[in-house]
């Protein structure tokens, strides 16, 4: 009968790596929480002891932490999702609400605050009869809006429909101007910004700026639809800048 077959010893470096490999096993869960909570500790430099606090809460108290974590991530996905469908089914007071959640979660969102702005904005649209609770819906869009810009000044749907807000329903037309021009520098065949730049220089008496306006779109070549819009203010300008069509 053959006699049983000595095991090879390991070579060195496979050794070596599995004994990292059993070290990183047995290394204490949250050990990355340590230094952090340090920092965190009054007085400078923690005792050995107040170190020693620190580790057997962190075993403690690790699985809870990471678990609200989570479930408050799903839970901003809740509300996002469940704004969006509001808003998709014109609930924009509703949605406010639900975007109020989402913001909790997700303080420094630029999108959220877009949404809030067009929500709160078109609420607002639907209380004619109430001044007050309607000035205070514009004045909660414009401030969301801002937030957005804050968060991302280069956001073009939030500056653009903070020029709509300013412009269409303040009456701050001078506020919006600079906005669509923040937003033409980005997009300069953004036709939404052109007509309403154009709307604003002709209702404030600039009609060669408006003029400027409505050539910029026409160089676009857009839809026929919006060239004879286009076309049809550009003659309005002109008229009103030479007193002849």
């Amino acid at each position: 009968m053959k006699a049983a077959r000595t095991p090879r010893p390991l070579c060195i470096a496979c050794a070596a790596v599995l004994l990292a490999a059993s070290l990183a096993g047995c290394r204490r869960p949250g050990a990355g929480w340590i230094e952090p909570l340090k920092a965190l500790e009054p007085g400078g430099a923690p005792t050995n002891a107040a170190i020693e606090d620190l580790k057997r809460g962190i075993d403690r108290y690790q699985a809870e932490v990471d678990r609200k974590v989570s479930a408050a991530q799903n839970l901003g996905v809740y509300w996002k999702m469940l704004a969006l469908k509001y808003v998709d089914n014109g609930m924009f007071g509703l949605a406010l609400d639900a975007l109020d959640e989402a913001a909790a979660v997700y303080p420094e969102n630029p999108i959220l605050f877009q949404y809030m702005g067009v929500s709160a904005a078109r609420a607002a649209k639907g209380l004619v009869a109430d001044a007050a609770e309607q000035g205070r819906l514009y004045a909660r869009s414009e401030a969301a809006y801002r937030r957005a810009i804050f968060l991302d000044p280069t956001y073009v749907a939030a500056l653009y429909g903070l020029a709509v807000l300013l412009a269409l329903e303040l009456g701050r037309p001078a506020e919006a101007t600079p906005l669509l021009a923040a937003v033409l520098e980005q997009e300069p065949k953004n036709l939404d910004a052109l007509f309403l730049l154009g709307r604003i220089a002709y209702a404030g008496g600039r009609y060669e700026d408006a003029v400027d306006c409505y050539d910029r779109i026409l160089a676009t070549r857009p839809p026929e639809r919006l060239a004879a819009q286009a076309e049809a203010n550009r003659r309005q300008a002109k008229e009103a800048l030479f007193g002849t069509p």
